[in-house]
């Protein structure tokens, strides 16, 4: 049930200085993604951990605002629910639903148990579901009803999973179980399992690389408390922690929207949780509940600006953020003028931090000053995080040229899930793939990307499963997927395919949204001749995309001819 925002009490309790001294202090071998959320709990206590859209009602549970003593309770008893449900240390466990707090909530429930958590976007189609669970070895999941109804379908198409489990929905359809029983039967918790090593895997990222299908990136749980060891202990020594409000809409299953809420948990900021993105309902919660704190992707900002956000009061606002792309200065400048307030002395312009990082990093890589520092700039690395800049004959380039920007630290994962090394992981260094300068201060910018690696609204793609994905279609003789420029999203993918007689554009279109996620499929097919390939076979996707930018634009001279 939603209610009207302005109605919700919300308690910032202020915690005492001994919590916050005992937190400092704290041996950081003793925080990990098994323990993090009891550390919480007892640190912030009452204070408020979340703000919902809507009602959360579960066994022992209810209301729209949640403290962390509620959330460390009922992610205990939840790890207790699943224990006994068969889930056991080790077990990799999928998370796949709409964008609900469950997911969350669940997540830290496996990692106390021991189990791995893997979330998951729910727009993913069976086949890629499908390879999922057999990739990761995953024998439960847990969703919702939308995934059970419009991905799921007929669980006998995933053999391999033994338990299905339902967040949401007190009936659920057989041979599923619901939440709501598994927590009313469950026994009393037990202390959280310890990792016997911070080396052990605690979570499974699966992300679009440049080398097909995706992969599990491996976060241990060193990786993944590294927002807690680094943010966490400085905040704890703050006077006073501000009494701000962050809304948090950028998807939990994402790595930058679970890094998002990861950090508001950790520095006591109440994160007000929106279910789902509508620009329009976005504004006026905000005019309503007069958040402080706002995070999104480019691509949501272009679509509030799209909505009318200008003409909206949006004064509330002391510090916009985002990340999963990169920003350009028109888009943050326009930002920071909107959410302007005038005090009695001056005019106040908001702040706008973005972070940089990806899923095999824990969404953690680097940070940008608070306001606007040119296009495409990605920051300063945050610590530990070590990094270099290298050419193409693997040597640290000269200070402001381009090269690829390879890292290394305790947030990186340990490689892909069933991989032993190797791929971008060779060397003890990551290679993210993506091309970058230090410029002055030694902020580093975005100078391009791998051409195998498409960001659309936020998303990764990689180019070379969707020609995995669409060269399967028998009227396919070759493809080769390249980004295109887009003014919301950034990039959209563009497949150029060679086609077999009787075959057309639309039936490719057709074949792709049977077996790919929405946010992957490509919004064009344009048919070519033959496709430009290297030596070794390989498309030279630079070629091909001049050549599909050529097609759309004589198609778009031919129609104002035609006009």
């Amino acid at each position: 049930m939603t209610r009207d925002p302005s109605a919700i009490a919300i308690d910032r309790t202020q915690p005492s200085w001994r919590r916050r001294l005992r937190l400092f202090l704290r041996r950081l071998d003793d925080v990990s993604y098994a323990t993090f959320v009891d550390h919480l709990a007892e640190l912030y206590g009452d204070r408020s951990a979340f703000v919902l859209d809507r009602q959360i009602v579960y066994p022992g549970l209810g209301g729209d605002v949640l403290s962390y003593r509620q959330v460390g309770d009922f992610v205990a008893r939840a790890g207790a629910a699943l224990a006994a449900s068969g889930v056991s240390a080790g077990d990799r466990v999928g998370l796949i639903t709409m964008n609900r707090i469950e997911m969350a909530f669940c997540s830290f429930a496996l990692g106390r148990i021991g189990a791995v958590p893997v979330p998951l976007n729910f727009m993913l189609r069976p086949p890629e579901l499908a390879h999922v669970v057999a990739r990761a070895g995953i024998t439960t999941i847990l969703c919702d009803r939308p995934v059970w109804e419009h991905t799921v379908g007929d669980p006998s198409r995933f053999p391999a999973v033994r338990c299905w489990v339902m967040v949401g929905d007190p009936q659920a359809p057989a041979p599923a179980v619901s939440l709501h029983d598994l927590l009313a039967a469950a026994p009393a918790p037990e202390p959280p399992r310890r990792p016997a090593s911070m080396a052990e895997p605690a979570v499974l990222f699966f992300t679009s690389g440049t080398t097909g299908l995706p992969k599990g990136a491996v976060l241990s749980h060193e990786a993944v408390t590294v927002y807690f060891r680094h943010h966490g202990r400085f905040f704890s020594l703050w006077p006073r922690i501000p009494e701000h409000l962050g809304m948090v809409v950028m998807p939990v299953a994402h790595a930058g929207g679970y890094a998002l809420l990861m950090t508001q948990l950790i520095i006591g900021v109440p994160a007000y949780f929106v279910s789902s993105f509508d620009p329009v309902a976005l504004l006026d919660t905000i005019e309503r509940l007069r958040p402080t704190i706002f995070s999104g992707t480019p691509a949501m900002y272009r679509m509030l600006l799209e909505a009318g956000a200008l003409q909206r009061d949006l004064s509330s606002v002391r510090v916009w953020s985002g990340g999963a792309d990169a920003f350009p200065d028109e888009l943050i400048a326009t930002f920071r003028r909107a959410g302007s307030r005038r005090t009695r002395w001056r005019l106040r312009r908001p702040l706008f931090i973005r972070g940089y990082g990806m899923a095999e990093t824990n969404a953690y890589l680097a940070q940008t000053p608070p306001f606007e520092c040119g296009d495409n700039c990605l920051g300063w690395v945050l610590p530990p995080v070590r990094y270099r800049i290298v050419g193409e004959d693997g040597r640290d380039v000269r200070r402001g040229e381009a090269g690829e920007l390879w890292v290394r630290g305790p947030n990186v994962a340990t490689g892909y899930w069933g991989e032993n090394g190797g791929g971008p992981f060779g060397d003890g260094w990551f290679r993210t793939g993506d091309i970058v300068r230090r410029g002055r201060f030694r902020l580093l910018y975005l100078v391009g990307r791998s051409e195998d690696v498409i960001k659309s609204g936020g998303y990764k793609i990689s180019a070379v499963e969707l020609d995995h994905a669409i060269g399967r279609h028998p009227g396919v003789e070759q493809v080769a997927t390249v980004g295109l420029p887009h003014e919301l999203k950034g990039e959209v993918p563009v497949s150029a395919v060679v086609l077999r007689p009787g075959v057309g554009e639309q039936d490719i279109l057709e074949h792709a949204a049977r077996v790919l996620a929405p946010y992957k499929r490509p919004r064009r097919v344009v048919a070519l001749p033959d496709i430009p390939m290297t030596f070794n076979l390989k498309p030279k996707r630079h070629e091909v995309r001049r050549r599909v930018l050529e097609r759309l634009g004589s198609e778009a001279a031919g129609s104002e001819r035609g006009a």
